[in-house]
């Protein structure tokens, strides 16, 4: 048990370089500090671009989930803030084009690959075990809110168009939205 803790102690005080070091090779402990090191700069630094708090918190998780699902294309040699910080940046700046032109975003995907293929029998077990803690959260939502939450990620609608066509107002969206990532949120930091 006390090597246990020394060895979570270690981690904890690793740079980042080291961090995404051991979270390649499987260390779930270390995605966790490094989520824990960047989530509140991340938001704190959306909130000035963007004022609504619930929107920032989805756009900073989106690029926590996305740099999780895609880990094993992480450029070691490069600082990961700066990586996250542009993300961020980059979703920003989509988030704000699609409110400006009230259209639906188009996915800036480079391509789809097989991820199955590049990776470890361990990270296969991982991917699958977040995979399938992801699906039970949003099986877990009420039909309300999981149709909410479907609409905005998987239509890329905003808001105000969620509201109007399932006519309801803008506010119920937005907490249907942030009890949704909240579940997320934990099941990811879990």
């Amino acid at each position: 048990m006390l090597a246990k803790q020394q060895k979570s102690t270690e981690v904890k005080v690793c740079d980042d370089f080291k961090l995404i070091e051991l979270w390649k090779s499987g260390s779930e402990v270390a995605y966790k500090i490094l989520f824990d090191r960047y989530f509140a700069k991340l938001y704190y630094y959306t909130l000035k671009m963007i004022p609504d708090k619930e929107t920032a918190e989805e756009i900073v998780m989106d690029v926590m989930m996305n740099i999780w699902q895609k880990k094993h294309l992480i450029n070691n040699d490069l600082p990961i803030s700066a990586y996250l910080f542009r993300s961020v940046k980059n979703k920003m700046i989509d988030f704000h084009r699609k409110r400006a032109l009230k259209t639906i975003s188009i996915d800036h995907e480079e391509g789809t690959f097989d991820l199955v293929s590049h990776l470890s029998a361990d990270s296969r077990v991982i991917e699958s075990e977040l995979d399938m803690q992801y699906t039970t959260g949003i099986n877990s939502l009420s039909p309300q809110k999981k149709n909410v939450f479907m609409l905005s990620r998987n239509e890329g609608l905003t808001y105000q168009e969620i509201a109007r066509k399932l006519n309801i107002s803008k506010n119920t969206v937005e907490n249907h939205m942030v009890a949704a990532l909240k579940l997320l949120k934990g099941h990811i930091k879990n």
